[in-house]
């Protein structure tokens, strides 16, 4: 082959020499016999010449000088390989090596093996993917690892490139962990505890919480600053955040043991914003933090980064009823002028209405049909909680009930929507009029979730409320002493006040009973109540056989579910999940059923020990301390099954 084309390389040239010879002897011929045959000869005995001998020749010259060549190329090639500063080797997916160069043998490892250094799955990335890198830690070094594109024999080996990226990732690591984070810290009870102590203690309270909030602030090495008596600024490291995960609201802890002469503890709300690419921008998240830590009932820690992702630590302890009659007032007012000026009011609550979200959405209804303005209730099904409750207020007359298509037919630009029992979204029974709805106002009492209503007139959510129905009753108390309203109304607004507090068992405080009275002062009857309650005969027996159908699962916690189908299956395991909760030695239940063919309802209950709350978070849901749920596209065998999955994670079983 390489005769071949070196005769193809120098042929043109000899070929027109020869014809020039040959042309030469001719003439030469012509002109003189024996002088041109003697210089044909030679011509003839020229070419003999260079192609028996020196075309021989000069390709072995070219073939030394090209193998010279090939040799001192590889002798590059290795020394290169061998000093190189990206150090290299050949391993198998197993991860034993079969070469590698000097540098990779004397700075990252010497032996037959680079398992202890990348990891199984790391390595099956590194064969998998082209692009793939990684950064493996070898003793005090940092190296960025990345692979040949080609693989041999069906990528059963590759060659490993390792970089030296340890300064780099110094740096990187310094960065990252000098980056400011902004605190914003609440004494959510200040107020409460200053007045339930006598003067002379006043002064030690405030100087116990202060001292206790520096010595925090000092063990981040942060910059403090005290903005009013109850509230504070904090600037610290992002090195430190991993510190306040790991302490899991350690500050929490020590505020809760601060003494004073009231009743409830001292409790702390915190907002961290991290992240963020400018100062503005860090002070909107911490501040978005701490405003949701309080619409959470406080006690809590929330963390919001530039993701967008909440992390939430602490807020075990049950609601404390830190509410103040003056903002009820000023709340009243401010919806009666919001009703006033709407040209109609749109009422709805959230998907599957209990009697919480019915009543309260039929006393605003009142309120707007007190100040002669058409009101419209969003239902598109009643459901077994709330069927006799519906029935009761169509024959009253006095309700319009529309679906979600009337719904967004009906809403114009001066429509005043009012969200009742929730502030999420999704879960109203109409999401999308959230969106055609210009003025919206949330009743709610719910603790606040990340996925909130945005964009609302204002929001009147108090999470130590014992549901939507009370709130609304101080509402139509504070809205006008010349409003008289119906019977009806009365009952109902009861009737979701006793479904909430489980018959004033759970979740209670002192305005609980104040609306509870002014209810039965104007004309609530207890006996029109527990008709509301009545069930079914076979809904009852769906109950009985979950109940018994739970399991304990160790530390005081049950779980249940049942594979029947029901429209009311959120009202189903609500009750059964209330039921179980009243069992000895449960503290904790978790109950599941199937909405449809591809949605379970998780209904949550403790007594106190545990934040059911938390745990419904994780599923997409929510609630309070001790009462919450969660939907997910899942089968109820297989909704427990995550719930206790959380648990384990949570070593709480």
């Amino acid at each position: 082959m390489e005769r071949k084309e070196f005769k193809e390389l120098i042929q043109p040239y000899l070929r027109t020499d020869l014809i020039v010879m040959v042309l030469i002897s001719l003439v030469v011929l012509y002109l003189k016999l024996w002088l041109g045959i003697a210089c044909l000869v030679c011509v003839v005995a020229l070419s003999i010449y260079h192609n028996a001998i020196e075309v021989k020749q000069t390709e072995r010259k070219v073939g030394e000088m090209r193998t010279r060549a090939i040799e001192e190329n590889e002798e590059i090639t290795r020394n290169f390989i061998e000093s190189c500063p990206v150090y290299m080797c050949v391993s198998d997916r197993a991860g034993n090596i079969s070469w590698s160069n000097e540098g990779f043998r004397s700075e990252i490892k010497d032996g037959e093996s680079i398992a202890d250094i990348i990891s199984d799955e790391e390595r099956e990335k590194l064969f998998e993917h082209d692009c793939y890198e990684m950064i493996a830690d070898a003793g005090d070094e940092k190296y960025r690892v990345s692979a040949s594109s080609k693989g041999e024999s069906g990528h059963s080996r590759r060659m490993l490139y390792f970089e030296n990226v340890t300064s780099s990732e110094i740096i990187k690591a310094f960065l990252k962990d000098s980056r400011p984070c902004i605190a914003y810290v609440n004494v959510d009870n200040y107020d409460e505890l200053l007045a339930a102590s006598p003067v002379e203690k006043q002064s030690k309270i405030a100087a116990d919480i202060e001292q206790i909030i520096n010595a925090w602030a000092s063990e981040h090495e942060a910059v403090l600053v005290k903005t009013k008596a109850n509230q504070y600024g904090i600037i610290f490291e992002q090195k430190y955040l991993e510190q306040l995960r790991l302490q899991k609201g350690s500050i929490l802890d020590k505020i809760h043991g601060v003494e004073t002469e009231a009743d409830f503890p001292t409790t702390l709300s915190v907002g961290v914003g991290t992240g963020a690419s400018s100062y503005m921008e860090l002070q909107e998240f911490g501040a978005d933090a701490l405003d949701l830590a309080l619409g959470r009932g406080g006690d809590q820690i929330v963390i919001k980064s530039a993701s967008g992702e909440l992390e939430y630590i602490g807020g075990g302890l049950a609601n404390l009823e830190r509410r103040n009659k003056g903002k009820s007032r000023i709340m009243a007012h401010a919806l009666c002028k919001q009703i006033e000026g709407a040209d109609k009011v749109l009422i709805m609550g959230h998907e599957r209405s209990d009697l919480d979200a019915f009543g309260s959405a039929c006393g605003v209804a009142a309120l707007a049909a007190a100040l002669k303005k058409k009101a419209y209730i969003v239902l598109n099904a009643p459901n077994e909680g709330i069927d006799i409750a519906y029935e009761a207020a169509l024959q009253t007359g006095r309700f319009d009930f529309i679906g979600d298509e009337t719904a967004l037919a009906l809403a114009e630009k001066d429509t005043l929507l009012v969200v009742v029992d929730t502030h999420i979204g999704p879960i109203t029974e109409c999401p999308a009029l959230l969106k055609k709805c210009r003025k919206i106002i949330v009743i709610d009492h719910h603790r606040k979730s990340a996925n909130a209503i945005e964009n609302t007139i204002f929001t009147y959510m108090e999470p130590f409320a014992s549901s939507a129905c009370e709130l609304v009753c101080e509402l139509l108390q504070y809205a006008g002493s010349n409003f008289s309203f119906g019977k009806f109304e009365m009952d109902v607004l009861l009737a979701g006040i006793s479904l909430d507090t489980k018959s004033f068992t759970q979740n209670t405080g002192v305005r609980t009973y104040e609306a509870s009275a002014w209810l039965r002062r104007n004309g609530a009857d207890v006996k029109n109540v527990q008709s509301f309650f009545k069930m079914r005969l076979d809904f009852f027996q769906k109950k009985v056989n979950m109940i018994a159908s739970a399991e304990l699962i160790g530390n005081g916690f049950a779980v249940a579910y049942t594979r029947e189908k029901d429209p009311s299956m959120q009202v189903l395991t609500a009750q059964a999940a209330d039921e179980l909760l009243s069992m000895r030695g449960i503290s904790a239940v978790f109950v599941a059923g199937a909405l449809d063919g591809s949605t379970a309802t998780i209904s949550a209950r403790s007594s106190g020990q545990t934040n059911v709350q938390l745990i419904m978070e994780k599923l997409g849901g929510g609630g309070h301390v001790n009462v919450a749920a969660a939907q997910l596209e899942e089968s109820p065998e297989g909704a427990i099954k995550q719930v206790v999955q959380i648990l384990r994670e949570e070593k709480m079983i």
